[in-house]
């Protein structure tokens, strides 16, 4: 099996190339592909950039040129319920796009995919699944004092649910409650997890979404998320990336 890597910014994904062997690197458009081997495991990864559109290019290439067979993104996102703290980690059965809106085509017929009307996309069982075991080896190998780059106060407390995506930064208690009003059940909040599930779905591919907690979406998230961003996220997102790898 051969997977594709996507992370957002660099200090969520590239600190996992150290850790490829035979790397070998590509460049399609504005971006850098790297592939080889991870635990003898066939791996290509991308730095995509913010947002659904850059998301969707770069799962579409992996897909198309690489031949990837399942698709795995980790990185940040913002709280929208208030029992979810800076750290925890979310991973997702669904993946909703928050900022689509086509109420007004009520009556509307049913369209069949690729022409999708409703912009939510389940989770693979064994996707998830998946996740679900390598984030309790994460926080497993973390008690142990495996990680020393991580902070020994670390200690998240771990959801699986519904994570939505949206082309926009959160950061205001306005924002959030207009999403949680409309869709109760997601949990955090970022930019690129349903478009990539929405062509994983085109194409049949299964898709892993882990987030991990850098804010609480509201007036303080810019600083939240800067903080969190340089002291934590990359070494916690590369050794998920590996451990749903092994």
């Amino acid at each position: 099996m051969k997977t594709g890597i996507i992370g957002a910014m660099r200090e969520e994904i590239l600190l996992l190339k150290k850790d490829i062997k035979d790397l070998k690197s590509e460049q399609f458009g504005s971006r850098e592909f790297y592939s080889g081997t991870i635990h003898d495991k066939e791996v290509v990864m991308c730095l995509s950039g913010w947002g659904k559109v850059a998301a969707a290019t770069t799962a579409t290439t992996l897909i198309n040129h690489y031949k990837v067979d399942q698709l795995v993104f980790i990185g940040l996102a913002g709280s929208i319920q208030a029992h979810l703290n800076i750290g925890d980690i979310v991973i997702a059965n669904q993946l909703i796009q928050h900022d689509v809106d086509l109420t007004r085509l009520d009556g509307f017929p049913n369209v069949q995919s690729p022409f999708w009307k409703e912009f939510s996309f389940k989770v693979m069982s064994d996707s998830e699944k998946k996740a679900s075991e390598a984030v309790e080896k994460f926080l497993l190998n973390l008690k142990k004092g495996d990680y020393p780059s991580i902070s020994s106060t670390y200690n998240p407390t771990v959801y699986v649910g519904a994570i939505g995506t949206g082309d926009q930064f959160i950061a205001s208690k306005d924002g959030k409650m207009k999403i949680s009003e409309r869709f109760p059940q997601i949990l955090c909040t970022e930019m690129e997890g349903a478009a990539i599930a929405q062509v994983g779905a085109d194409y049949k591919i299964p898709c892993t979404v882990i987030r991990v907690i850098s804010d609480k979406a509201d007036e303080e998230a810019h600083d939240s998320f800067t903080s969190f961003l340089f002291e934590n996220i990359s070494q916690i997102s590369v050794e998920l990336a590996k451990l749903v790898l092994n």
